[in-house]
């Protein structure tokens, strides 16, 4: 405990020699959730699918739960956002709010409806990652981790636990803001978002009620993050590297580029989990939910207490790394194997074989949809994408 408690308050001071302990922790928390239809049995080796009764009744409700909260806010919406003209037409940056939670609410649902009909692709791309890295600690491979990628984990570490903290108390104290449905089954809310009439039991359930909720939304969300777009992504660079380090000390080791096949497999693995609409859904939540949180910040921040403020510069910071590093790990198979490909075209150039089992061995890919895939460059034009929506935003505005 005073470890976990040490890593906290300072989570950049990191002495991990490799990702296992830190992504079994997040895994491990994750699917405590049940928002994750996998579980860690006592007694048994690793993770595997929930089979139990009453694990698949916990998952169902938590399932039923964000349904109920998806049809009820919607309707909020509809109602009372997007139906709001003349005197009665809330100012902007309420409107943007609602819209932001409107838009988590959905697109996480259906996130976790595809981690679902993909249960078992997940289980085997987590089992898969595990044995790499232990494959490759094996072989020699050391001082591979980097700190960039403990910053993107640090920020899901926090966010697990501070977002449904900072949703509960704002459930608890705000009954009728955003994105509590109090508002909608309990309240009239004659005095807008501000309204204080609530009685203490009514607080107390919609704060209960609303921090469960948003400890299962960023449940969804870290082990999209870590466990199907960075992790994997780190491991087949690790992989192709470890290859490329055996057959450069051993140059007559035939089997070593045969390992490249484990790399193509994996990745088809992994990209078979992140197919459509799952990599679209996220790319469009994450562009959508980075420009609406700086517009916030940047527009409504003297208007909003220091409970949202908080929330939106967490929720700012948070797509901000995972659109620099999550998303730009995603080019990272592709760069490591053309990198591949090119220095291995130098070496036993006299072997037919090599030549021909090297061409068989395309650069691996991370498709994003309509032909196109993750290359180098991908996350800085993300990110100059949500830049130019932001002032473009703010012009319209003026």
């Amino acid at each position: 405990m005073d470890n976990l408690l040490r890593k906290l308050a300072n989570p950049f001071s990191h002495s991990e020699t490799s990702y296992l302990s830190i992504m079994t922790w997040l895994t491990k928390w994750a699917i405590r959730s049940f928002a994750i239809p996998l579980t860690s049995e006592s007694g048994s080796k690793g993770l595997l699918v929930i089979k139990k009764i009453r694990h698949w009744v916990i998952f169902a409700c938590t399932g039923f739960t964000w349904f109920f909260y998806n049809v009820m806010y919607s309707f909020w919406f509809y109602k009372y956002i997007h139906n709001s003209h003349g005197s009665k037409a809330l100012p902007v940056w309420q409107k943007t709010i609602a819209f932001f939670f409107l838009i988590n609410y959905i697109l996480i649902f259906g996130l976790y409806v595809c981690l679902f009909f993909r249960k078992r692709e997940l289980l085997q791309v987590l089992k898969t990652c595990v044995w790499i890295e232990t494959k490759c600690m094996s072989k020699g491979a050391s001082q591979y981790t980097k700190i960039k990628i403990f910053s993107n984990i640090d920020a899901c570490k926090v966010s697990l636990f501070a977002i449904p903290v900072m949703l509960g108390a704002l459930g608890l104290f705000l009954p009728c803001m955003p994105p509590s449905i109090a508002n909608t089954l309990l309240l009239e809310c004659r005095d807008g978002w501000g309204d204080q009439d609530a009685e203490v039991w009514v607080r107390l359930i919609n704060g209960f009620v609303q921090g469960y909720v948003w400890f299962s939304v960023p449940a969804v969300m870290v082990i999209t993050i870590t466990r199907v777009l960075l992790y994997p992504s780190v491991m087949v660079e690790l992989w192709i590297k470890m290859i490329e380090r055996q057959l450069g000390h051993y140059h007559y080791a035939s089997h070593g580029l045969a390992a490249f096949r484990v790399a193509q497999v994996f990745q088809n693995l992994v990209n078979a989990v992140m197919s459509r609409p799952l990599i679209t859904i996220f790319v469009f939540l994450t562009i959508l939910s980075e420009i609406i949180s700086l517009y916030v910040i940047i527009t409504s921040w003297k208007n909003l207490s220091f409970g949202v403020s908080a929330f939106f510069y967490l929720m700012g910071i948070d797509y901000f790394v995972i659109i620099h590093i999550a998303l730009h790990s995603l080019s990272k198979s592709y760069v490591v194997t053309v990198k591949f490909a090119k220095n291995m075209k130098s070496l036993r150039s006299r072997s037919a074989w090599f030549k021909k089992f090297l061409t068989s061995c395309p650069p691996l890919k991370v498709g994003m949809g309509d032909g196109k895939f993750f290359d180098g460059l991908t996350s800085f034009i993300i990110w100059q994408f949500c830049v130019d929506r932001l002032i473009n935003m703010l012009l319209l505005e003026k």
